[in-house]
């Protein structure tokens, strides 16, 4: 990685006034010489505007998100075409088929353009056409060592001569035999055992050449035929009297010399007992003990060989606890063995359909941060279901609110065990600091919760407190019940694609990077003995070639299933796990339960990117994907809103995105097969939240701050936008109620992110656009439930929630069933009335709704409105939402007629049956 980042440092200037041809544009790049040009041409992307930067990002720099970095900043030819030359002698650095991509001005994703020759999963693919030469390498067995050969000039052979296997010290054995299978696969035969459990690389010199190869034979052969059934972590087994006769606990860890477990009375107490594990065929470490070990803590001491990239016991003196544990002290600290959790009861009416699905995604802390409850519950899971709460005026609050709102799927952000840094690290650092103290994290590590360490346990800082550790879980399905019984599903998000430990560029040893980590995460060896790992976030693990990873994928999903009664999972970058493993969870926790996530950001694992098998982009998802196109259509992209206006979709007056405007409405963008494909929505935890996109001041102390008040005409045409598309939607919680990030300052007046240190990590600020570890910012202002403009509010908080509160009860009304299909439509569902006047968008969907849009700046009448035979009520006038059809007067059928629009605003009729 730092060598791919020199290597940048050092690019050299584009040719600037050369010409690149239509097909060197289209595919991104061009090659002159010695050197490798990217190519953006603009009018390929359909930008409204000349781009302020443009950036190049892929594989070859960890798919860096950074938009400042001057090495990968394309500049502006005279021909218009973006360009950057790097120094790429024999495509040494950029090599064949690594995927790329383009980002625009404040760090928009873009995909490329439709006829890109070379695009691959939403990215573009460098020489796609061209096979390098390589050599993967895979032991097999102790005399056996699998090699395939790759590349278009390069020769083969089956001299034993021309094959070495050395270990990790540089130590040679001797190689016996070469054994063809394939012209390009040959069986290496050592001629002394190697052990299974070693590190081992295999060089090869090809005839003709003077090219080495060199890889390090990896044990994907070996474990990708290595699975258990058996259950893993700590089990108490009852006897015939419901008492616990026996605990058995069981570690997988394929590589391991020893396993020991630990036992403790307490949290911090040493050892009562300790016990040497067995290993079984299948690379499982078991022990049985009796009695009920209920409320024991303990954890584990895994000794392994001493190579490079492990990181065993016996190497850092390190105990690592359960990947499968219940019950974790708070991330940091000991397991603790505890009984199987009694779930909630099922839904009375059955788990919504995906088409009928409109979620809410919410924050346990910050939902219930500001509620008028003890100390001792505010930020817990029991204070999310406390009845009966209201604010200052009244209002009904917390649970009630929420309930009374009418989704019918709770979406909570992570609920497993997550990493937060300790406390006692953390207060001396921040404890003094003003601006850690305003954002409300000068005393705790806050944090969203996508970095978790305990998958099966439920995050500890939520639990009540006062209580002992592992009431959470029975806190948690006290809440899933509680939901239940109000007819409302609860989903989980759930983090797949990477572990919290590697985070802020550190490294822990909680589990999986001490039991083995070469086996749990996607590495990239470096060819000398250097097993770094990979990854946006710090690390990937490794679904593929893993078959018990994919086991711990599922099993982890059937556990919040069994044994708290949820609903359903959202996958947070889903496409970092491969296809194959997602339809497998897919199908293990039952089609009837509610499943989707994010597409985007591909593996930087090579392999897993050049196997079709394995990498997805939206077309060919394995599960319901989240539809950023219809996104940026109805409210515009996620990048910072400022200076442009236009970035806030149709419904913030852009009329060049009517057509996709149209898509997004009728789910028929080309990657949808289905309206069940893709989920719409208009904003979510990530990024810019919709009243801060939608602030009224766009200049000042107060600019892009919706607590300073909201273009409120156009927010309700985003939000009418979604409510009448078809599919599932989810909604980002809080947009319903104006709720604001503006507490957290813009990027540009802290100069950039700000990088903050403890004694352990950095910490990373990013502003308004980015609030996953500011708590003020992201808490509900639950005094604002039910405020008006004559209260002194700066936007009308109660007309916004009841509008919102219309259209989630028109939706799942009957005539709202129009939008809730989850099978194809035939042509003309979506009848579209498009004036000249872009800004303007009319619809009629199955004759049975009407809604016409108005996004300009002045009224605007629709000409020739052509409706069926009957009466059309108005159920939306674009200030309220009534299902009844009591706010106007209605359209009368069966023939065409001029409606007159106001200027922003977006107005719903329904024929009468």
């Amino acid at each position: 990685m730092r060598r791919l980042l020199l290597f940048l440092c050092f690019a050299m200037p584009a040719a600037f006034a050369q010409d690149f041809s239509d097909a060197e544009r289209l595919q991104g790049y061009a090659i002159r010489g010695d050197s490798t040009v990217f190519l953006f041409e603009p009018g390929h992307y359909g930008l409204n505007a000349v781009p302020e930067r443009v950036v190049v990002t892929g594989a070859l720099v960890g798919w860096d998100t950074a938009m400042d970095d001057p090495t990968r900043q394309l500049r502006p030819t005279e021909s218009g075409v973006w360009a950057l030359s790097i120094y790429n002698p024999r495509y040494g650095f950029l090599k064949p088929a690594t995927p790329f991509k383009f980002r625009v001005n404040d760090g928009v994703w873009l995909d490329p353009p439709g006829g890109a020759p070379n695009a691959e999963g939403g990215n573009f693919i460098f020489l796609h056409d061209v096979t390098p030469s390589s050599m993967r390498a895979e032991l097999r067995g102790e005399r056996a060592v699998w090699v395939k050969l790759a590349g278009d000039s390069l020769r083969t052979s089956t001299r034993p001569l021309r094959y070495r296997i050395l270990d990790a010290q540089g130590n040679e054995t001797p190689v016996a035999a070469v054994l063809p299978n394939q012209a390009d696969e040959f069986l290496v035969v050592p001629a002394e055992d190697l052990a299974l459990n070693r590190i081992y690389f295999v060089e090869y010199s090809a005839p003709g050449s003077d090219e080495v190869l060199r890889a390090w034979a990896n044990f994907d052969g070996l474990w990708r035929t290595m699975y258990s059934e058996k259950p893993l972590g700590a089990e108490i087994t009852l006897d015939e009297n419901g008492d616990g006769s026996k605990t058995d606990i069981r570690l997988f860890a394929p590589r391991a010399d020893g396993v020991t477990v630990n036992l403790y009375d307490d949290r911090t107490g040493d050892a009562t007992a300790s016990h040497a594990l067995t290993r079984d065929s299948q690379g499982v470490w078991e022990i049985m003990l009796d009695g009920d070990l209920h409320g024991t803590y303990y954890d584990f001491e895994v000794v392994g060989p001493d190579d490079p990239g492990n990181h065993f016991f016996n190497q850092e003196g390190i105990r690592v606890t359960d990947p499968y544990a219940r019950v974790s002290d708070d991330g940091w600290g000991r397991a603790r063995i505890w009984r199987a959790t009694e779930p909630a009861t099922p839904l009375a009416g059955g788990i919504p359909a995906m088409e009928d699905v409109i979620a809410y995604e919410v924050h346990v802390q910050d939902f219930t941060d500001r509620l008028p409850v003890s100390d001792d519950l505010k930020g817990t899971i029991p204070a999310m279901t406390m009845p009966g709460l209201t604010n200052s005026r009244g209002e009904p609050i917390g649970f009630d609110y929420l309930k009374d709102l009418g989704v019918n799927v709770v979406h909570l952000m992570p609920m497993q065990e997550f990493l937060h840094y300790p406390d006692d690290v953390w207060q001396d650092a921040f404890a003094d600091d003003p601006f850690m103290q305003a954002q409300g994290v000068a005393d705790e590590n806050y944090q969203w919760g996508y970095r978790i360490t305990h998958y099966m346990a439920v995050e500890s800082r939520f639990r009540q407190r006062g209580t002992e550790p592992g009431a959470e879980r029975e806190q948690f399905r006290d809440l899933v019940q509680a939901f239940h019984d109000e007819g409302i599903a609860v989903i989980v998000d759930f983090v797949f694609n990477h572990t919290g430990e590697n985070m802020e560029g550190t490294q822990q040893v909680l589990n999986f990077n001490g039991i083995d980590k070469l086996y749990y995460y996607r590495i990239l060896p470096d060819l000398f003995g250097t097993f770094d790992h990979i990854g946006v976030f710090g690390n990937e693990v490794k679904s593929e070639d893993r078959p018990m990873v994919q086991r711990w994928l599922i099993d982890q999903c059937l556990h919040f299933i069994e044994e708290f009664g949820v609903d359903g999972f959202r996958i947070d970058l889903a496409g970092q796990t491969d296809e194959q493993t997602l339809r497998a969870v897919r199908e293990a926790i039952g089609r009837d339960k509610i499943v989707y996530g994010e597409p985007w950001i591909g593996s930087n694992d090579p392999a897993f990117e050049a196997n079709p098998d394995w990498d997805w982009y939206k077309v060919d998802s394995p599960i319901t994907f989240f539809q950023d196109d219809a996104r940026n259509a109805f409210k515009g992209p996620t990048s910072d809103p400022m200076p442009a206006v236009e970035s806030r979709g149709f419904a913030g007056g852009d009329g060049t995105v009517r057509e996709q405007t149209m898509r997004a409405l009728s789910n028929r963008f080309p990657d949808e097969a289905t309206p069940n494909m893709g989920i719409n929505y208009l904003d979510i935890h990530d990024n810019w939240a919709l009243p801060d996109r939608y602030a009224r001041n766009k200049t000042g102390d107060d600019a892009w701050d919706g607590r300073a008040g909201v273009d409120e005409d156009r927010y309700r045409v985003a939000a009418t936008l979604l409510f009448t598309s078809l599919g599932p939607i989810v909604l980002n919680g809080g947009s319903e109620m104006l709720r604001s990030k503006g507490a957290a300052p813009l990027q540009s007046e802290m100069g950039g992110q700000k990088v903050l240190e403890t004694a352990m990590t950095p910490v990373y600020i990013n502003g308004r656009g980015d609030t996953y570890n500011l708590r003020t910012a992201n808490q509900y202002d639950w005094e604002t439930v039910g405020a008006t403009p004559a209260d002194g509010a700066a936007s009308d908080y109660a007309a916004m929630l009841a509008f919102w509160r219309g259209l989630i009860d028109f939706r799942l009304s009957e005539a709202g069933a129009v939008f809730r299909k989850g099978d194809p439509q035939p042509e003309g569902y979506y009848r579209f009335l498009a004036p000249d006047h872009t800004q303007m968008l009319g619809y009629v969907v199955d004759d049975r709704v009407l809604v016409l849009v108005n996004s300009s700046d002045a009224p605007q009448t629709f000409p020739g409105v052509d409706l069926a035979d009957g009466t059309w009520m108005l159920v939306s006038d674009g200030q309220r939402v009534n299902p009844d059809g009591t706010l106007g007067s209605p359209l009368d059928g069966g023939q065409a007629q001029a409606v007159a629009v106001p200027e922003r605003t977006a107005m719903i009729w329904v024929r009468a049956q």
